[in-house]
């Protein structure tokens, strides 16, 4: 047993990144990229309107929803009332025309339940023989399950558009003696559970990007300084994807389009309150001055420990 402590406690430390110093690095004189963000890129927050239906267990399942996006600090959750798709669309365009906030929302989440049900299965009692040939037995029970399911949509205004859809489902189990159960607690237990299943999904859809604005080299070890700070989330140890945007023509035409490509992989290192420094893990292609990370909520057998 003290052996197997000893080897997970070395496998533990050599799960672990160590702190870097950026002090050590070199400063790469690195290319920049044609699209250079703007200020209001770098520190503007998504405004997102969760709405849905008006029904009792509807309501619950938005207002978890909510819960879980206002202590996610890349977005702003509004709190005023729906008004309708059509004005929410207005909004945004005269928000947009104007260049100011009007409490408009860029994002309207919407979600559904598509059902809430109960079971009870009976466990009949059982009977064994132990080797001196006495019987035993345990009793009877009943298995009390309520499950649930549904949907939530995230659409972007005002081009009113889905940009994701994410299913979620949970099934919560309760086991007692009586065959008579008050399922509600259960089903709102359910409920609850599977919206939660999905939070780092939700995460994802709306991660901040963090802009590279210095790029820093030691040996073989590269490091990025980003604008993705805590104040949007950001946290050591956590996974990032990284992208550059291209210009891509298009076929048997003279235009062109933009397209995001995801061109490596690092780790948060060091998180301070408005910037991060990432170690690159894996590169596809030479990352540019104006590329962005984005964390992607990968998570691997280490994180238990953390």
């Amino acid at each position: 047993m003290y052996k197997i402590f000893i080897v997970l406690t070395a496998l533990f430390f050599l799960g672990c990144s160590s702190k870097i110093n950026p002090n050590e690095f070199k400063p790469l004189n690195a290319p920049k990229s044609e699209f250079i963000p703007s200020k209001n890129e770098i520190t503007y927050k998504p405004q997102i309107l969760i709405v849905s239906p008006f029904d009792k267990y509807s309501q619950i399942a938005a207002q978890t929803v909510k819960e879980i996006l206002i202590s996610y600090p890349a977005v702003k959750v509004i709190q005023r009332e729906f008004k309708s798709l059509k004005e929410e669309i207005k909004l945004a365009e005269l928000a947009k025309t104007s260049e100011s906030n009007l409490n408009q929302a860029d994002y309207i989440v919407k979600v559904f339940i598509d059902s809430i049900n109960t079971k009870r299965i009976y466990h009949p009692p059982t009977y064994w023989r132990d080797k001196k040939g006495r019987v035993h037995s345990t009793k009877a029970y009943y298995e009390h399950i309520a499950c649930a399911s549904g949907h939530i949509s995230v659409i972007k205004i005002p081009e009113n558009y889905i940009i994701s859809t994410k299913y979620f489902k949970k099934c919560i189990s309760y086991v007692s003696y009586s065959y008579n159960y008050n399922y509600e607690s259960l089903k709102l237990k359910a409920l609850r559970s599977a919206i939660y299943s999905i939070k780092e999904d939700l995460y994802k859809i709306f991660a901040k990007r963090g802009y590279i604005y210095e790029i820093r080299k030691k040996d073989d070890e590269i490091i990025l300084h980003t604008t993705l700070g805590k104040e949007f989330g950001a946290k050591e140890g956590e996974k990032v994807d990284i992208y550059t945007i291209k210009k891509i023509k298009i076929p048997f035409s003279e235009e062109y389009e933009t397209k995001i490509v995801k061109i490596g992989e690092g780790e948060i290192n060091i998180a301070a309150q408005n910037d991060s420094w990432v170690v690159v893990t894996d590169k596809k292609e030479t990352i540019k001055i104006g590329d962005f990370v984005k964390m992607n909520y990968k998570h691997s057998f280490w994180d238990i420990f953390k």
